[in-house]
């Protein structure tokens, strides 16, 4: 997420007092991110290295600072609708799945009472408990799945699983 958000990293975990050194201590380790800075100052050692026979060429440094301004733009652009996204669900109910130590599907319904943002990823609070955006099944809650009665079994037979239909059902076209 962008320098300019906020991370609620910090607050949960113990200690914890500035939230751009943790952020800017996360990026160092990751060891894959580069910023504005760091391409400024990557132009500049290129400038004061250049020899006279091998000049930097300025205007590709000059393309590629646009270009990585846009990229940064797009990045904020969509930071700030997920952002607005996640304030929108504050007050909704939402259904959220999360899987449990077996690893079946648990589905938790609750209402979103905030957001913010944890480890860079937005998050939205359901009762006590924080969930990523990524977990939301669906805003509401899902319908109930149909139970489906194994043909023949009537009879006390098993057969193939076939939806029961009723006899009003079958009658209309």
């Amino acid at each position: 997420m962008s320098d300019y958000m906020g991370d609620i990293t910090n607050f949960l975990a113990a200690g914890s007092v500035n939230a751009a050194a943790t952020a800017k201590a996360q990026k160092a380790n990751s060891g894959y991110d580069l910023d504005m800075q760091d391409f400024l100052t990557l132009m500049v050692t290129e400038l004061q290295h250049q020899s006279i026979d091998a000049t930097a060429d300025t205007s590709e440094m000059l393309n590629q600072m646009v270009m990585m301004q846009m990229v940064s733009a797009l990045t904020n652009m969509t930071d700030v609708s997920i952002m607005t996204y996640a304030a929108s669900l504050v007050g909704k109910t939402v259904t959220v799945g999360q899987y449990d130590a077996e690893g079946q599907l648990q589905e938790i319904v609750g209402e979103v009472t905030g957001t913010g943002t944890m480890g860079g990823q937005q998050v939205v609070f359901v009762g006590d408990k924080y969930y990523y955006m990524s977990e939301i099944m669906a805003v509401g809650t899902l319908p109930q799945q149909e139970a489906t009665k194994p043909e023949g079994e009537e009879n006390g037979d098993a057969g193939t699983d076939v939806p029961v239909e009723t006899p009003e059902e079958s009658e209309s076209i």
